[in-house]
């Protein structure tokens, strides 16, 4: 029977036996904040609102592995969730966790619609594959000076000159938007507020941005970097530095390399094309990491495309719904790999897995 792991979300267990699921998939159902063309038939009725990063063809695409695995039960238990709020911060994919209880799956993957693959491609590659994300807020404190006279300004301390001099040390020492091997975490300043008036001195500078890593570890890291350039702009300027990082906003996506592996298998046996991609680590985000914290799977990546597809978050975005039936096909395939396996070395992985978990 469905059963709602948190209040917003539908999560079903199929298949035969009582075991825990030994695979999950999970679709992601909400819309972004963006206001469709209104020509196009299937125009959301909510202005505003709008599914421009796939996520109504990953509901769909599990809706139809729904109905396969229905009409031919497998062997082994399988765990379907449509997710709730994963575009939102909080992320929903916490909250579903806590509410699936002893129905967490040994193994966990998920699709998502790619308009950078071929329509009809599957792609994915071990290891990180998305960046986390972290919330950076930089606040600086100045001082006034005199406010007239021959002595005016004097002894004032600019806080905007202390933002820029941060700012610059964080581009001197993190360059682009993707994280890699050679720069596991990268940081970005998108926004700077300062002053009151254009002839006095700013003594307070806000500095706001995001920091991106593959890991919790290089996550960590340069927060500390981060808080070295804060004291450092101290003791040139004497402005005060205060750096504030807001972990956790998305969680790093680290492929497990036997999942990615079961998956192109997957692939290869129901005749579609694979593709290890991207090339290495790219420093978009997805919540789906919070599902590979506790046990190991994959993300993979589902192409749609092709001439004139937009690209995702892009209030066009559109796709070939045909597209849809590949995964459901390699995601089928791999729920019956995994009946096909042995019953003692099935066992023993699953045992193994949920130990990796706890």
């Amino acid at each position: 029977m469905p059963f709602r792991p948190a209040p917003t979300s539908v999560a079903v267990v199929i298949g035969r036996g009582t075991s825990p699921p030994a695979v999950g998939f999970r679709a992601d159902l909400d819309a972004l904040a963006l206001t469709e063309p209104a020509s196009r038939p299937y125009a959301s009725l909510n202005p505003g609102t709008t599914h421009a990063c796939g996520h109504d063809g990953h509901t769909a695409a599990l809706l139809g592995l729904a109905r396969r695995l229905a009409a031919d039960p497998p062997p082994v238990r399988v765990l379907l969730v449509w997710q709730q709020g994963e575009e939102a911060h909080p992320s929903g994919a916490p909250a579903v966790l806590h509410g699936l209880g002893d129905a967490r799956p040994a193994e966990m993957f998920a699709f998502h619609l790619w308009p950078e693959l071929p329509a009809g491609t599957v792609g994915s590659r071990p290891g990180p594959v998305l960046a986390s994300v972290a919330g950076l807020v930089v606040t600086i404190t100045g001082a006034t000076g005199h406010s007239h006279g021959s002595a005016c300004d004097s002894g004032a301390v600019d806080a905007l000159r202390a933002g820029v001099e941060f700012h610059q040390e964080v581009t001197r020492r993190w360059t682009g938007r993707h994280p890699g091997s050679n720069q596991p975490a990268v940081v970005t300043i998108g926004q700077l507020d300062s002053g009151t008036a254009p002839n006095r001195t700013p003594v307070e500078c806000t500095l706001r941005g995001t920091l991106r890593a593959l890991s919790w570890a290089d996550e960590r890291d340069a927060m500390a970097r981060l808080r070295e350039i804060g004291a450092a702009v101290t003791a040139r300027t004497g402005a005060q530095v205060q750096v504030s990082v807001q972990s956790g906003i998305r969680p790093p996506v680290i492929n497990d390399p036997a999942s990615v592996d079961r998956a192109s298998t997957a692939a290869a046996a129901v005749g579609h094309p694979w593709l290890r991609h991207p090339a290495g680590p790219v420093g978009v985000s997805d919540d789906f990491g919070w599902y590979l914290e506790g046990c190991p799977g994959a993300l993979l990546f589902l192409g749609c495309g092709g001439p004139g597809v937009p690209d995702l978050h892009q209030p066009e975005f559109d796709f070939d719904e045909s597209v849809l039936l590949v995964a459901v096909d390699v995601a089928d395939r791999i729920v019956r790999h995994l009946a096909d396996q042995p019953p003692a070395a099935a066992g023993h992985r699953l045992a193994g897995l949920h130990k990796r978990g706890t």
